[in-house]
């Protein structure tokens, strides 16, 4: 699960789900999967982030055959 990180210095940065330009304080959070920090300009932006983050970490467990061998 993503979790939070506490920002000190404040620069314009982009969000990564949206790509606006951020110049109030951003949400930066760290997942276990990618070394670089996601940057987002609001809440709903990280929401929408986690949805689909989740969704995808979810799909590995399908647990479900895909294709069948027919003989």
């Amino acid at each position: 699960m993503p979790f939070e990180l506490k920002i000190t210095r404040t620069v314009d940065l982009r969000c990564s789900n949206c790509g606006k330009i951020i110049t109030g304080e951003p949400i930066v959070v760290k997942t276990c999967c990618v070394n670089k920090p996601w940057v987002f300009c609001s809440r709903e932006c990280y929401k929408q982030f986690v949805a689909k983050w989740t969704r995808n970490q979810d799909a590995g467990k399908g647990g479900g055959t895909l294709r069948k061998v027919v003989f």
